[in-house]
């Protein structure tokens, strides 16, 4: 990737999303819902940990429908929340000061972060970019996942910035009225159990000229996300038909 030249410029094919769109909106009540299946909420993902629970119940707080936009204050309040401070490159709550390269070849291979000296402006435009009337006017999940992709993109921290990442895919659907939980745990489990497809289409992506056509990893996350309030669905009409039967009985 050309840092020099880089933009906040992506594509989406909207008509291939649709059907994505249409089936998140289906399940809307269930996005919505506060009653999760037992093992749902049990559920543990590969950053489950204290500080990933504390940043939950943070993003949970601050991200109330209403709130105010996304600040990098916001970003950076995150990753101090969920950083490890005994990381020595990790530096929780600062951008990072040195080069980052992430990737592995199954996945298409090296991509190079954003130059350290570049972070600080980068990280300003990228705070309008997300909070712009282009994304806002977008669905509120397609939304989440683009702002997702361009952080993930300009990696600004030393680690943690998956994390952060889909922290803050929670708190932009949570201001969207969207169960938080709902918004961290259906995305997370489900890159992770599918950590390959996740990371190959980012590259793919990457290696793209801009603009970025996101459609194919837009897809693959709305994909994802309806497959888990398809669950919740299900096992919300199990404990209604419950219900209605020991009030038959």
């Amino acid at each position: 990737m050309y840092w020099p030249a880089f933009q906040f410029d992506f594509s989406l094919d909207l008509p291939r999303l649709m059907p994505h769109i249409a089936a998140v909106e289906f399940y809307r009540h269930v996005a919505i819902t506060r009653i999760l299946p037992p093992q749902w909420r049990e559920r543990t993902v590969n950053d489950d940990s204290d500080r990933a629970a504390a940043a939950r119940a943070w993003v949970n707080q601050r991200f109330a429908t209403g709130s105010p936009p996304v600040s990098l204050d916001d970003l950076l309040a995150l990753h101090r929340l969920v950083g490890d401070p005994s990381n020595p490159e990790c530096n929780p709550g600062v951008l990072r000061a040195l080069p980052v390269e992430v990737g592995r070849r199954e996945v298409g291979g090296i991509h190079f972060g954003a130059p350290p000296d570049n972070l600080p402006a980068l990280m300003h435009a990228y705070i309008e970019f997300i909070n712009s009337d282009r994304l806002r006017t977008l669905h509120p999940l397609v939304h989440a996942l683009v702002a997702h992709f361009f952080l993930v993109t300009i990696h600004p921290f030393g680690d943690c910035n998956g994390r952060v990442s889909r922290l803050l895919t929670a708190g932009l659907l949570r201001q969207h009225g969207y169960n938080v939980h709902g918004g961290f745990y259906a995305l997370s489990a489900y890159f992770y159990a599918n950590d390959v497809e996740y990371h190959t289409l980012q590259h793919r992506c990457w290696l793209q000229p801009l603009p970025f056509d996101l459609t194919q990893f837009v897809a693959f996350a709305m994909q994802g996300f309806v497959m888990e309030l398809r669950s919740i669905d299900s096992f919300l009409k199990v404990k209604l038909a419950r219900v209605d039967k020991n009030m038959a009985a």
